[in-house]
This record gives C-alpha cells, structure tokens and sequence, in this order.
C-alpha cells in the first residue's frame, strides 16, 4: 500500500503539465476509495451490500445541500458528508443485516433503487430536483479558493483523503474486528461459537465502510462542481464492481490497483459511445472466468510458484553441496 501511495503522490511531478491525465488521476484516486470500501463489506465482510453507489450519492448531496442552502464551510461538508452516509449504513443495517445471502442483497438492492426517485421529487427540500445542484461551492485554504483551472491541490487534497481512508481500511482489516467479520464469513458457526456476534460486528463494518464512502462522494461533489440523479445510474455501479473484480476481492489493495485501471481503460473505450456498458459487462465475464481471484491472486500465484523454484532450486544446490563434501 505503501508504495502504491507513494507512486500515486509522486505522479504530478509527471503530468503536471496535462491537465487531462491530472483529472482521470483525480478520479482514480475517487473510485479508488468507493470501491476499497466495498471491497471491505463484499469481499472481506461477505456481506452482499449493493447499496454502496447510493452511499457515495448520500454524501455528494448531504455537503452540496449544507454548503449551497446553509453556507457550511466546504471542509465542514466533508464531515457532514461521512456522517450523513455512516448514518444511512447503520440504519439500512439495522433491518438488513438480520438477514442473509440473496436477502440482503435484496433489500441493499431496494435502498438503492429508490434513492434517485427521492433526489427527484424532492426539489423542495432543497435536492434540486432532475437537474441536480449546482455550482457547488469549492474549499479555501488561507485565502486561496481551489479551481478547475490548477488541479495540483485538488490531486494533494484527493491524495491525502485517499491515505487517510486506506490506512483505516487497512488498519480495519488486521484489526480484530476484521478477523472477526472475516472469520464470519469463512467459519460462520465456528466465529459464532467463540463469542463473535455476526450482527454487532456486520453492522459496525457497513457503517465504517458507508461513512469512508461517504466521505469520498462528498469530495468528489466539490471537484466536479455539479451533482444529479444520473450518478446512481448503472455505469457507476457496474464499473466500480469491475475495479473490484479485477484488482482482487479481499485483497487490499486489490481494489485501488483496479480502480486506477479500470477508470483510464474507461476514458480509452470513450469511442464506444453507449456500448462501453457492453464492453465491461463482456470484461467482466472474461475476468470472472480467467481471473476469479482478480489481478492479486494472479500475482500472488506468480509469487507461490516463483518462491516453490527457488526453494527447490535451493534444495539441489545443498544436495550437491552433500555430495561434493562426502568424504
């Protein structure tokens, strides 16, 4: 992860000059995050939440409505943004996870469904409706407002939010609370009878997962300005389940490495027009079949058989070095 970050930090001493290559870098960095946080509630929770899109959505319209209609500070809008998705997680939680497999998938599913029929008819209470918010406010910093037309802060900015939530996730992971969902999800019986509360601990995930995402999505709607309904669209759910495929679920940081692929293979097949959805419903397949541990577990095969040679190759060496020293 370490190195990861550290790449990631130092590609503006690269691309500085292109404005372009900055903004899909931004937008790796964004869906780099959503999709590590589902990854901890689908791959190492496996907890079939598919309500992760509309968590982001509840963030990007919680700090865009407090900052357009209140004038809340923006950096205040990021918390606000967590909260706001944390809040959701632990309540959509609550009935849903009583359940499990295909049920829960269901209800998530439901949630997530009737989050952009509320955005619309609730012009009123100040989510703007059809047409979304607009502009959203950007942050200060000592005098200094961030614009479209110098992305550098907007990408150190990005940088430090994206550390930030993969050093909790991280941290979540090999803490004992991730051995914990973990261990439910492999050994439930066995987890339950050592004392692990399958709901207790489910619900704590979902609701740090939801926040982290949370807290990106809220983000992501002062970088872009504007926010509507069409982000809970399909194209946004389907290609952060792909980043996740590819990368490697439950393999931090399986998620981000896809995440940063998937977003600039996305601008590649721009072309395509209406038939990238085909294109990554096709990739998909393809990854599921030749690929079903992801890019991670291609490589840590890669490692395995690598690490069996030289082991071997050891082996022989002390053989002959046995032999040459018989007397």
């Amino acid at each position: 992860m370490i190195i990861v970050l550290a790449v990631v930090a130092l590609a503006p001493t690269v691309f500085q000059d292109n404005s372009y290559v900055m903004h899909l870098l931004i937008m790796s960095m964004i869906w780099a995050v959503a999709a590590a946080a589902w990854d901890l509630i689908l791959g190492y929770g496996g907890i079939f939440n598919l309500a992760q899109v509309g968590f982001f959505a509840i963030g990007s319209y919680a700090t865009a409505m407090a900052t357009i209609h209140l004038g809340i500070s923006p950096w205040i809008g990021l918390l606000l943004g967590a909260a706001a998705s944390g809040l959701a997680g632990i309540l959509i939680g609550l009935p849903c996870l009583r359940l499990k497999g295909i049920y829960v998938a269901l209800m998530t599913l439901a949630f997530f469904e009737v989050i952009a029929p509320l955005i619309v008819v609730g012009d009123s209470w100040g989510t703007g409706g059809k047409a979304g918010l607009f502009p959203i406010p950007s942050f200060t910093f000592g005098g200094y407002t961030f614009n479209s037309d110098e992305l550098i802060p907007w990408y150190y900015l990005g940088w430090a939010i994206m550390a930030i939530c993969l050093f909790i996730i991280y941290r979540l992971i090999y803490s004992m609370l991730g051995l914990s969902f973990t261990a439910l999800r492999d050994a439930e019986a066995f987890a339950q009878s050592l004392g692990i509360n399958r709901f207790k601990s489910a619900l704590m995930v979902t609701g740090i997962a939801s926040a982290i995402t949370g807290l990106i999505g809220a983000y992501y709607a002062h970088y872009v300005v504007v926010i509507s309904p069409r982000m809970l669209g399909l194209d946004m759910f389907l290609f952060l389940l792909i980043m996740i495929i590819f990368g490697g679920a439950s393999s931090f940081p399986g998620a981000v490495i896809g995440a940063f692929a998937i977003t600039f293979l996305d601008d590649a097949l721009r072309p395509l027009g209406s038939y990238r959805l085909l294109a990554f419903g096709g990739l998909m397949v393809i990854l599921i079949l030749l690929l079903p541990k992801g890019l991670m577990g291609y490589l840590e095969r890669l490692e395995n058989t690598f690490s069996k040679k030289i082991s071997s190759g050891n082996e022989k060496i002390d053989e002959v070095h046995d032999t040459l020293l018989k007397p």
